[in-house]
């Protein structure tokens, strides 16, 4: 919440911004109404799914289950990574062990 004289500041602020550069005004409208349009409908692909823009899911199913598919599999590519790590240097570090009666 502004204070009286903030509120005084702030419209003078806008005010002069209004008379000093309508481009500005013009742009910031344009990204306003761009904001607040309803969401369009995607193709014809599966359009029973309502798509928002504004959710990961809005860009539809497939690049829903991509995005899935690859959040799965880096963990899985790289705990295979440190277990193969883990298994070279357990191998590196332990030597040959020696068994009685063998040549």
């Amino acid at each position: 919440m502004l204070s009286e004289r903030e509120n005084r500041r702030l419209h003078e602020i806008e005010v002069q911004l209004r008379l000093t550069d309508p481009r500005l005004v013009r742009r910031i409208a344009a990204l306003n109404t761009a904001l607040h349009a309803p969401a369009r409908r995607g193709g014809n692909l599966l359009s029973g799914f309502v798509r928002d823009r504004r959710t990961v899911h809005g860009a539809g199913p497939f690049p829903t289950m991509l995005l899935g598919a690859v959040l799965v599999s880096v963990p899985v590519v790289v705990a295979g990574i440190l277990v193969a790590g883990l298994a070279l240097a357990v191998a590196a570090t332990t030597g040959p062990q020696t068994r009685p009666g063998t040549a």
